[in-house]
């Protein structure tokens, strides 16, 4: 059976806070060049100090403030900024720790580090080096977790027209997505009350012909994310959009700013199968909200359900299936 070793430890870095009273001028530090640190994105990262002076002896801390910086590799650029937490003062040990959410926007680079001791009116520089260097080097690097791949947003047609009846739904296409070296896609979708049928189709060119992957995914009033897989490897990969329901319409009433009333006009055409259609208020005025019914394919009732407040005009009444807001995938 194969083994290996891991290491679980804390980073332990010595720095030179030089004595100022006199007392060591004799004798240097040693040490000429600092370790360099290594600060690993996406987790949490723990570095200790030990603060010695020219006679590698511990400094004590108290009534120190010590201020850990992370400075980007061009010099720019303050990307951390944290006080040490002291462990022991009169021994001159300290840690900081950088957690993920602190380490969040930065890129990986070998960037510089550097502490600040603030004592009373004091404020020093804590060096790295025999040679009174104020920085020393960090290696942030992205070893723990797979680099960050942006997602990609397919383009959603428009919204599905209201008074163009079709025999077979109104059928709109997404944006395509290449998908050429995948074998499973996953893409992530977001709703506003969606209702309708979603299918997914490959091609081996932008220009079709396209083809049927699978089956196709029924909504009724989704509003909730929901995740769609497409097996197989497709060069090309979009999404058709059917919904059905058109040219319903409905008008409201306004009295001291609220909507009092809406009145069905129109039952418009092919509402077929289950769920509700998604009705929209909209205009100077805020708050509005009304359900609706449908029945014998064609909208049937629509009641008010909040008034609303601070409507100056009477606002514009839409009956449709709700809308995806959003397809991505990586």
């Amino acid at each position: 059976m194969y083994s290996t070793t891991v290491y679980l430890y804390q980073q332990k870095q010595q720095v030179l806070l030089p004595d100022t009273s006199g007392a060591y001028f004799q004798r240097r530090w040693q040490p000429v060049y600092a370790k360099k640190l290594k600060v690993n994105l996406g987790v949490d990262n723990v570095i200790l100090f030990e603060f010695i002076n020219q006679d590698q002896k511990p400094v004590n801390i108290s009534g120190s403030t010590i201020t850990f910086r992370m400075i980007s590799t061009d010099g720019n650029e303050l990307l951390v900024a944290k006080d040490l937490n002291v462990l022991s003062a009169t021994h001159g040990r300290a840690k900081v720790v950088l957690t993920s959410e602190d380490l969040d926007s930065i890129e990986s680079q070998t960037a510089s580090w550097s502490l600040e001791r603030a004592s009373g009116d004091l404020f020093e520089t804590v060096f790295t080096d025999a040679y009174s260097s104020g920085r020393g080097q960090v290696d942030i690097v992205d070893s723990v977790y797979p680099n960050f791949v942006e997602s990609t947003i397919l383009q959603l047609p428009a919204p599905v027209k209201q008074n163009t009846p079709a025999a077979d739904g109104n059928r709109n296409h997404t944006s395509m997505a290449y998908t050429a070296s995948n074998t499973l896609t996953t893409f992530q979708l977001d709703f506003d009350n969606f209702t309708g049928n979603l299918k997914a189709q490959g091609s081996d060119s932008q220009i079709g012909p396209w083809y049927d992957i699978g089956s196709q995914t029924v909504y009724v009033n989704q509003d909730s994310r929901d995740y769609i897989n497409v097996d197989g490897r497709h060069n090309w990969v979009r999404f058709e959009i059917n919904q059905y329901g058109y040219a319903a319409s409905a008008v409201a009433q306004v009295s001291n700013g609220d909507v009092s009333n809406i009145t069905l006009n129109g039952g418009g055409v092919e509402w077929y199968g289950a769920g509700s259609p998604n009705v929209e208020i909209t205009g100077l005025g805020t708050g509005a909200t009304a359900t609706a019914t449908a029945s014998a394919n064609a909208v049937s009732t629509i009641s008010l359900v909040t008034s609303g407040q601070g409507y100056i005009t009477v606002p514009t009444v839409k009956l449709n299936r709700g809308e995806i807001t959003q397809i991505l995938f990586r």
